[in-house]
């Protein structure tokens, strides 16, 4: 019944003081969240109920820094046959920096670099019509950005480097614990070390404003067209293209491939929260301790709405088996950008793959980027 689905109110000033409404695990695993638009009569109410999810999105994952001045370091840079990867370091919050790769498709008036004179040339040409651009961001790899836009990368995962080929600038970057970021005496995807030096913070927070700050760099490129910049991942990837949209309206299109995944019917029940190795969003472990959540992830899905959004999930998923929950968090999506008169910005789609980013999928991701960033 609806009635045993509204939210229950708790006053947990151990957890974070006052009064909060939020889900008792019990009422979701039976029933669901409170759906989307549950007392929303008109925009005024999505905007005010929108707001409040924002906040408490924040809340959680321990709020978002002001972002840095862009800046960028050229560590060194290959020539393709239709393309240029740069490798690159960009600046984020607390004095730290990025390490990327910097996808751009290649110019008839630009055909040796040379020096890294050339490449800031290249990067701030202005003779021919700015590209659009994505940030590309990896799944679950030691190799991190370069799973995904160099030849080495795995099968189904290279979609940095086929959508440089298809004409976008493409800005790939490594994640922490990933790729080049994995410290000397860490291994890949543990977050014990960050987790210690910033005890109310999260791995999530961390992620988002890295990717913001990407964007911002990809802003002050005149190579980019800064109006039409998308995001796109798989697994890890996924969430995090979709987390970015929802705080940063600067993303125009967004693709999630197998990574919309709910707390409702999860068998692992502290995936978001604290484990052994990556721990996205440490807080999250201690509501579920006491028996709640502080929100479900249509909701935080539902931050992206009205920027175009493209979900794909697999009915055989081994990371995300409980897709049937999923699926009925993509209704309420659907029902929202149907309510908002922008249904058309909205794709799910259902398959019975696995884990996986299958070709004829990304073809139509690539498709859904191409509408909405040209």
């Amino acid at each position: 019944m609806v009635a045993e689905v509204i939210y229950v109110v708790f006053k947990l000033a151990k957890i974070r003081g006052g009064m909060k409404t939020i889900y008792t695990i019990k009422a979701i695993e039976k029933d669901g969240a409170q759906p989307l638009l549950q007392n929303i009569g008109n925009i005024d109410d999505w905007h005010e109920k929108r707001s409040k999810i924002h906040q408490d999105w924040l809340n959680c994952i321990g709020g978002l820094p002001p972002l840095v001045k862009p800046e960028m370091k050229i560590n060194s840079w290959e020539i393709f046959t239709d393309y240029y990867l740069i490798n690159i370091c960009y600046a984020t919050v607390f004095e730290d920096w990025v390490p990327a790769n910097l996808l751009v498709p290649k110019l008839q008036q630009v055909e040796n670099l040379t020096s890294k004179s050339d490449v800031l040339f290249l990067l701030n040409c202005t003779n021919s019509k700015p590209f659009p651009a994505v940030i590309a961001l990896h799944p679950t790899s030691d190799n991190g950005k370069d799973d995904i836009c160099t030849t080495a990368g795995r099968k189904n995962r290279q979609y940095g480097l086929e959508l440089v080929k298809r004409g976008y600038v493409v800005l790939a970057p490594d994640t922490i614990t990933a790729g080049e970021r994995v410290l000397p005496n860490d291994n890949p995807f543990q977050t014990a070390t960050f987790d210690k030096k910033h005890p109310e913070w999260s791995a999530v927070a961390k992620m988002i404003i890295d990717h913001q700050q990407g964007i911002s760099l990809l802003e002050e490129l005149s190579i980019v067209d800064n109006t039409n910049i998308g995001a796109i991942g798989h697994s890890l990837g996924g969430y995090n293209s979709f987390f970015l949209a929802g705080i940063d309206r600067r993303v125009k299109a967004v693709v999630c491939s197998c990574g919309f995944s709910l707390f409702a019917q999860d068998p692992e029940q502290h995936r978001w929260g604290r484990r052994e190795w990556f721990s996205h969003i440490p807080k999250i472990s201690d509501y579920i301790n006491e028996g709640i959540v502080p929100f479900e992830f249509t909701e935080i899905a539902a931050l992206v709405a009205p920027t175009p959004l493209f979900m794909w999930m697999g009915q055989n998923d081994h990371i995300f088996p409980h897709w049937e929950s999923a699926a009925k968090g993509l209704v309420e999506l659907n029902t929202l950008y149907e309510w908002m008169e922008t249904g058309e910005r909205f794709t799910s789609l259902i398959g019975n793959s696995g884990h996986d980013f299958p070709s004829e999928i990304r073809q139509l991701a690539y498709s859904f980027l191409d509408q909405w960033l040209s």
